[in-house]
């Protein structure tokens, strides 16, 4: 849901062409959801209004692979508890590696209990995230073309934020909301309404349904845009925030009917919360396990070679078998 600060000037609503800002961990969330294609296509048609920063770029790559591996993860484990019975994105499929297709097929054809087939398909899969051949990566790398850089005066301004503890970002925290905020607010146009879409609290608080926007950031907008008041809608998933903008600004877009974007929103809203720029990926199932199955093999050549040496060179005989005693 959104909070409409102003909507009306006099008895006529405003048709203002908007700004999206859509914040990294919203990207995050495409690499683990089934149907983010949906997703993808209203992106890729709001394009030219999406902001985009490098450090935002930045961010996304470097959690991609850690968000599929846990995603991955926590499928292994439901094939591993059942037998099968689990839904892969088809966008983690869509490759061109004709390899990978071909091991996915073959797993939908034989019977559902082939785990290590499906563990490696896994690996295979995070191969294509880290060097990003997977479709999320591709498509996204056409809305992330026009990334803007900071330059040094916002940079300046980021660290200066983040020691008066100002929103957004928190103070143990890399500096990136900080510096997004103020590249944001460098480029912000009076003209055009912004719309938010992150479901970080520095940027807006949650109650009954509807965000509302951070008061200091409120201010540093109605500072930018003085004498104009801002205009701020404030979401918290991609389908609700999308749809509002289409909507609102009257733009182009392909027609998603009401089922189809509650349960887009659903799907986003039941994704675990985490901090993927700051998560340690240590812990995470997928990757515990690859470790567990390189020491288990790596065990079992040790065993085989301690064995082999055994037959090569027998036990010495002791002086007491020599003398038969």
């Amino acid at each position: 849901m959104a909070r409409r600060l102003r909507a009306k000037e006099g008895n006529t609503i405003l048709s203002i062409k908007g700004q999206l800002f859509i914040d990294a961990n919203q990207y995050l969330d495409l690499y683990q959801m089934i149907d983010a294609k949906k997703i993808l296509v209203r992106l890729e048609e709001q394009q030219k209004y999406i902001f985009v920063t490098r450090q935002i770029v930045d961010e996304v790559y470097r959690g991609a692979v850690r968000v599929a591996a846990n995603f991955l993860g926590e499928q292994l484990k439901k094939w591993e508890a059942k037998w099968g019975g689990i839904t892969f994105p088809d966008h983690l499929l869509n490759t061109t590696d004709k390899r990978l297709a071909s091991k996915y097929k073959k797993l939908r054809e034989i019977s559902n209990k082939d785990t290590k087939e499906f563990k490696k398909l896994t690996y295979d899969l995070l191969e294509q995230v880290s060097q990003s051949k997977d479709e999320i990566s591709r498509r996204l790398a056409g809305i992330f073309a026009e990334a803007v850089p900071h330059n040094g005066k916002e940079l300046q301004q980021a660290r200066e934020r983040r020691e008066h503890g100002n929103p957004p970002g928190k103070g143990t925290d890399p500096l990136g909301d900080q510096l997004n905020w103020e590249q944001l607010l460098s480029q912000l146009q009076s003209n055009r309404g912004l719309w938010i879409i992150s479901r970080d609290s520095d940027f807006a608080t949650k109650h009954e349904g509807e965000r509302f926007l951070n008061a200091a950031l409120y201010k540093n907008l109605a500072t930018r845009l003085h004498p104009a008041e801002p205009e701020v809608f404030c979401f918290d998933n991609l389908s609700d925030g999308l749809t509002h903008f289409v909507k609102r600004n009257r733009v182009r877009a392909t027609k998603l009917t009401p089922e189809e974007a509650e349960r887009l929103k659903k799907e986003q809203e039941s994704l675990p919360i985490v901090d993927w720029a700051n998560y340690d990926d240590s812990a995470s199932y997928l990757v515990v396990r690859a470790r567990a199955d390189r020491e288990a093999a790596q065990m079992r050549v040790a065993a085989m070679s301690q064995f082999a040496s055994e037959q090569v060179f027998p036990p010495a005989i002791s002086e007491t078998d020599k003398d038969g005693t």
